[in-house]
């Protein structure tokens, strides 16, 4: 990966994963939610949820990639993310566990997903786990249906 792209990237997942810990700690869920940075650099978090009548967490997602798409159209951004609350296998000791997703796109690189599974100790405190990197999906960027 190349360095701009990794340093977009990591510009996306240190605020993201920072608030999604912080909502989670304080509210025990947070709702989808999502971050761009603009073609200049600028970072903007994104929240769609107020805008729907009745958002549920696809729906939130959807919103989002479209927002996405339609900037990225347009030129105004060069990279983005969307972070949702998942179910991911655990890597040891078989089940699934709950994971702050991250999914990242560049318009010059490869999609990237970020995991970072967490648990909630007996006493109400949460555990996070080293966020890991996997291959993302592509949503905005590159050879999709553009809005």
């Amino acid at each position: 990966m190349e360095t701009e792209i990794r340093t977009d990237f990591s510009d996306l997942v240190a605020p993201i994963l920072g608030l999604a810990e912080r909502m989670l700690e304080r509210e025990g869920e947070f709702q989808p939610f999502g971050a761009r940075l603009a073609a200049g650099g600028q970072l903007a978090l994104i929240d769609v949820a107020p805008s729907l009548d009745e958002p549920t967490n696809p729906l939130i997602v959807d919103a989002l990639y479209a927002t996405f798409r339609v900037e990225a159209k347009a030129g105004t951004i060069r990279a983005c993310a969307v972070c949702w609350d998942a179910l991911v296998p655990r890597t040891e000791g078989g089940g699934l566990m709950d994971a702050i997703a991250i999914g990242l796109e560049h318009r010059d690189g490869d999609p990237t997903i970020v995991l970072c599974g967490y648990e909630r100790d007996l006493y109400g405190d949460y555990r996070f786990e080293d966020p890991i990197t996997a291959v993302g999906r592509r949503h905005v960027f590159g050879h999709v249906l553009m809005c």
